[in-house]
């Protein structure tokens, strides 16, 4: 509306009210581009962290999932690698190995019988280069000491009668490796000693603590999910 003798505009209440509604419009909208810009970049940010912690992770740890009943009853291992019922573990691929940790191995091994076995193991470190091993009555001897196995050991997998060794020097360098199921496993006593160089990583203490969780994940994602087996 225009006063023609002052040549001033003046809006109706219509007009004025509808502009009003028009700039609570942009407004409204600038803010909801504001919030979904916030969220677009809080997602890339949490993306690109959850790739940086992942790579970083790889670095020092990698998976295994266990096969075979050597480690029982610590730890569950499958039939084959194709079907359920292992544990899935991580190991610390910069960690050097000590007395009584879990350790994963490659071996390759043509046995007495002509059987060549070779792929991932998980054994118990009992012995060190240079240590004197025996094994009497299902008791293992260090350097001429019994070693108190009794947080892992358990008379059930650990027969007397199946587990006897005859003295043994460990080559330098190399690792001496029982299994937690004495009665059922292939280790030391038939492969000989390990080489620190076939070393895959030691089984930290957290990942022993949480394969529960971890072993629920792999299963639903590998198996569950995508339809393994």
């Amino acid at each position: 509306m225009t006063d023609g003798e002052n040549g001033y505009n003046f809006k109706s209440g219509e007009e004025t009210t509808t502009e009003l509604y028009r700039a609570g419009e942009c407004l409204y909208a600038k803010k909801r581009n504001g919030v979904a810009k916030a969220v677009l970049n809080f997602i890339l940010f949490a993306f690109i962290a959850v790739v940086a912690i992942e790579l970083v992770f790889n670095c020092f740890y990698t998976g295994i999932y266990v096969v075979n009943i050597s480690m029982q009853p610590n730890f569950n291992g499958a039939v084959r690698e194709s079907e359920p019922g292992g544990d899935f573990i991580y190991v610390n691929k910069w960690a050097q190995p000590q007395y009584g940790d879990v350790v994963v191995v490659y071996r390759d091994f043509t046995l007495e019988n002509g059987t060549r076995e070779s792929g991932n193991i998980i054994k118990r470190v009992v012995a060190l280069g240079g240590d004197t091993v025996k094994i009497e009555g299902g008791v293992l001897y260090r350097n001429g000491e019994p070693v108190d196995e009794s947080a892992y050991i358990f008379p059930e997998y650990n027969l007397p009668l199946l587990n006897n060794y005859d003295e043994h020097v460990v080559k330098e360098n190399c690792m001496f490796l029982l299994g937690d199921n004495r009665n059922k496993s292939t280790d030391s006593r038939e492969y000989g000693d390990f080489e620190l160089s076939a070393l895959v990583g030691v089984v930290p203490k957290w990942s022993i603590a949480t394969k529960g969780i971890s072993t629920a994940i792999y299963t639903f994602f590998n198996f569950t999910i995508f339809g393994k087996y």
